[in-house]
């Protein structure tokens, strides 16, 4: 049988010959079949059968009326249908209803993974790491240390634009051996890619939804989704990028706060649980590559390492000296005293040999700079998250500032963040600056309380609040989709109407704190709100009717539409 594979990206003369010459089986994207039957270089009445690989897609408005457009003279009436053929990973009921129009009315259903359709496969392991946009570069730097030691191992990561894609790869965190691979690519230039990514010499390939389906390489150990995809069906195809053929593999989504509804909703209709995990520790980055390390310094020949061995000693009689290398080459005294201490070990009982193995495994790992601690609950680098357990359940976020009010002074609690019920609300899980850690090791000890704080290191399954208590985070979000505290004592918000709210009053917010718009103000019984004169109502804006109270301030307790007006409740 001869094949013939026809697809845009490429020119169109060498397919127009192969096709003259004949064929007995076509393969082809949607886009270039239609202009090859416009050309009248392709002709399909004598089709003998149809198949739709990745249906679900083929069927879908990308692409529903392209396959309309091929194959409506094939099922008009009184012509003999071909033997038609639907293959997909996934299933939804929706298929079925629009691929009636296709398959005759004996159609068979078969499937190899019965009872498991829109099901991931059970090789993977999910995990989620709650991560902001702008530290998904680093961050995404040490997953794939941790997850991916192996110099066999691949990693694709996915993200939702191109441009997203290009910005990451120039990441100055990302490594060298990465590419990207998305739709505004020539396709001579993906098959390139692609084949580079097979052999190795490319371990991360950085992509869109275009690499989600078709793609089967066995050495792919981890796929990263840099946001919870929309629809089920792309979670179960991205995520199969990896445990194929009966290899394990590690699914890794990254999210945002407002981004906690997304996972749900893939936990539920695809059956799994995501193990929420926070950002690679250095110890986990060693634990990961210290195995990999050891094994590829055995295999370094004796001709090879015996050629470093006079840099090896000279670099040894240097730590052995105190001294440095200048950028000139030269060594000098570096003026500097050693410090007391490395890891609890007094420097000055660390051999020189060993040092100088230390700087080179560092090196090595991808971990020679200051090592920079960052939050398991958001990955932002520079804090340290806690949990504080309680004996009783917590009504208010404000028993968390409570409770650590009483052996921690106002400069150490001011500075929470991230402030989170652990489901049960047992107790909180919060951040603070990593400089404070040393003052809160000092002054607190479980010992004389009844709430216990210790180090967090995994995120633990956390409950869902409005933070309509006072207390609120003040992140923003590119979409502008969720809130702060609102009311409260220096609480700042967004609101679905465009408006900014900042109370120092406000009534019903209690003693709140908000921390992302403006900085902590004193009570005050009048309330201070700042919005536009105008909200979002439907596609046309409406005035906003304001109402004061009795004493003349002005202040925001609600907010409702009628009749086109938005109304402003006061106190």
């Amino acid at each position: 049988l001869c094949v013939l594979a026809i697809y845009g990206g490429v020119p169109l003369g060498p397919q127009c010959r192969a096709l003259r010459k004949g064929t007995d089986i076509v393969v082809g994207t949607p886009g270039r079949v239609i202009d090859l039957m416009e050309k009248s270089v392709l002709n399909l009445s004598n089709l003998g059968h149809v198949v739709l690989d990745e249906v679900d897609r083929m069927l879908d408005m990308g692409f529903s009326k392209d396959v309309e457009s091929i194959l409506s003279g094939l099922y008009s009436e009184g012509n003999e249908k071909p033997q038609t053929l639907l293959f997909s990973a996934t299933m939804p009921a929706w298929v079925s209803s629009v691929a009636k129009s296709y398959l005759s009315k004996d159609a068979v259903h078969l499937s190899l993974i019965q009872g498991q359709e829109n099901k991931t496969s059970n090789n993977v392991t999910h995990l989620a790491l709650p991560c902001p946009y702008v530290e998904r570069g680093s961050t995404l730097a040490d997953v794939i240390r941790a997850y991916c030691p192996n110099k066999n191992s691949r990693c694709i990561i996915f993200c939702e634009r191109k441009n997203d894609a290009d910005e990451l790869a120039a990441h100055a965190s990302m490594s060298t051996d990465c590419h990207v691979f998305h739709g505004g690519i020539s396709q001579d230039k993906r098959e390139l890619i692609l084949q580079k990514f097979r052999e190795g010499k490319y371990r991360t390939l950085i992509t869109t939804n275009v690499a989600a389906r078709g793609l089967d390489i066995q050495e792919v150990d981890l796929v990263v989704q840099c946001h919870p995809p929309r629809d089920v069906e792309d979670y179960i195809h991205r995520s199969g990028r990896t445990g194929r053929a009966d290899r394990t593999g590690t699914s890794i989504v990254f999210y945002t706060p407002q981004e906690r509804g997304l996972l749900s909703v893939i936990e539920r209709k695809a059956d799994i649980e995501f193990r929420r995990i926070g950002p690679p520790t250095l110890q986990d980055i060693l634990n990961s590559w210290g195995n990999e390390l050891t094994k590829s310094f055995l295999a370094v020949p004796e001709s090879t390492w015996s050629a470093f061995l006079p840099t090896a000693q000279s670099m040894v009689r240097l730590f052995r000296s105190g001294k440095k290398i200048c950028s000139s080459g030269d060594s000098e005294l570096d003026g500097q005293s050693t410090p007391d201490k490395v890891n609890g070990t007094k420097a000055a009982s660390v051999k020189p040999v060993l040092r100088a193995l230390c700087c080179a495994l560092a090196k090595l790992s991808g971990k020679d700079g200051a090592i920079e601690s960052r939050s398991v609950l958001d990955s932002r680098p520079g804090m340290t998250s806690y949990r504080l357990d309680l004996s009783e359940p917590a009504m208010r976020k404000g028993e968390a500032y409570n409770t650590l009010r009483q052996r921690l002074p106002d400069t150490v609690v001011d500075q929470l963040r991230n402030v989170m019920f652990i489901k049960g609300r047992q107790g909180f899980v919060f951040d603070v600056p990593s400089e404070l850690d040393s003052e809160i090791a000092s002054l607190w000890d479980n010992a004389e309380n009844n709430a216990q704080l210790s180090l967090l290191h995994e995120v633990p399954e956390l409950e869902e609040t409005n933070n309509g208590d006072g207390y609120s985070n003040g992140y923003s979000s590119p979409s502008g989709g969720w809130r702060g505290g609102g009311g409260g004592r220096g609480g700042s918000r967004w609101n679905s109407g465009r408006g900014f709210s900042r109370g120092n009053g406000g009534g019903g917010g209690g003693q709140g704190r908000g921390r992302g718009f403006g900085p902590r103000q004193s009570n005050g019984g009048n309330g201070l709100s700042f919005k536009r004169a105008f909200s979002q109502s439907g596609n046309s804006s409406v005035p906003e009717k304001r109402f004061r109270s009795t004493d003349g301030s002005l202040s925001s307790r609600g907010a409702l539409v009628m009749g086109g007006v938005r109304t402003v409740f006061g106190d």
